[in-house]
């Protein structure tokens, strides 16, 4: 069994419950909990691996403008709404845990936006990456409990900053 396949049943553990055991992990993967714990030293372990390997797999910060990440943001939400219950948890289980980790995780996210708005020549970019950020993931929390239509959402976000852009 390798480590990415014991990532994705934990994802696929997780996307259905968030507070998910390392116990269902296992059992997903078809493992027993020592192999689990072979690979990640403890659940603290597993979770903060989990939360790179969704970052990674799921980033839409690698995208070449700022509508395209905004974008391909809103669809991962369509397709995943799973997806922010459990990196909520996954945050706070590991800031509770390990905080240096998810400021770092924190500061490289702001920094990568910020990189994509200055490249659109943006001003304040950090602010406007902060700002960005938040707004995308107060959606996500919010689509987890109320219907939403994302589209509205989206287009009102892109819209914004267009008028941003356009006064810089």
């Amino acid at each position: 069994m390798r480590k990415e396949d014991l990532l994705e049943a934990a994802l696929r553990v997780y996307l259905r419950n968030p507070n998910a055991t390392v116990h269902e992990v296992a059992e997903e993967a078809g493992v027993s909990k020592s192999t689990i714990f072979y690979y990640f030293k403890n659940k603290n372990g597993l979770e903060r691996e989990l939360l790179l390997y969704a970052i990674n797999k799921f980033s839409p910060w690698k995208a070449s403008s700022l509508e395209e990440a905004i974008k391909r943001r809103f669809q991962i939400m369509r397709d995943h709404p799973g997806l922010a219950g459990m990196f909520y948890t996954l945050l706070d289980n590991l800031s509770r845990n390990d905080p240096k980790f998810i400021e770092d995780l924190r500061q490289r996210s702001f920094n990568r936006i910020a990189k994509i708005l200055e490249k659109e020549g943006f001003k304040n970019c950090y602010d406007l990456a902060i700002f960005l950020l938040a707004s995308l993931d107060g959606i996500a929390l919010y689509s987890i409990y109320m219907e939403m239509d994302l589209s509205k959402f989206e287009n009102l976000i892109l819209e914004a900053f267009r008028r941003l852009k356009n006064k810089t």
